[in-house]
């Protein structure tokens, strides 16, 4: 007979909502705060358009310095994980520049948000190269933005 694997339970209620926040990597370095694993975290949200979303209540992107739009909403919850995301950037045109390419994105899960992250600088380059981008972060809420 074989043994059932059970897993740890949400440290949050059920009754919440689950959102996906995207964070750009300036973001994080510049403000924070470091979201971790079971902790509490705010930023004011904004509507990502992309589909389809990842989470049952959408995705946003997430602010918290200067510059973010007037129409966000400022959300709290705790979060339940957190993705790494990692893309990869090709040199292209002249004068040469540096473009993500599309579709490339890859996403380590982790504990707890890094301090900073690996830049063209950690690299050796070549034609194409990988940066970490940013995060993206599930947070428990009681409200979901925009509904």
């Amino acid at each position: 007979m074989k043994a059932h694997s059970f897993t740890e339970p949400t440290p949050v209620d059920s009754s919440v909502q689950i959102v996906s926040v995207h964070l750009d990597m300036v973001e994080v370095e510049c403000c924070g705060p470091f979201p971790v694993v079971g902790e509490p975290c705010s930023w004011t949200l904004t509507p990502r358009s992309q589909e389809p979303p990842r989470s049952q209540y959408g995705e946003f992107d997430g602010w918290v310095h200067g510059g973010m739009p007037a129409s966000g909403v400022k959300t709290s919850g705790v979060v339940l994980g957190i993705l790494v995301e990692t893309t990869s950037y090709v040199e292209v045109g002249n004068p040469k520049m540096w473009l993500p390419v599309d579709g490339s994105e890859t996403y380590r899960r982790v504990d707890a948000s890094p301090r900073w992250f690996r830049r063209f600088g950690d690299f050796e380059f070549g034609p194409q190269n990988r940066i970490e981008t940013g995060l993206v972060v599930e947070l428990a809420t009681t409200r979901a933005p925009f509904r």
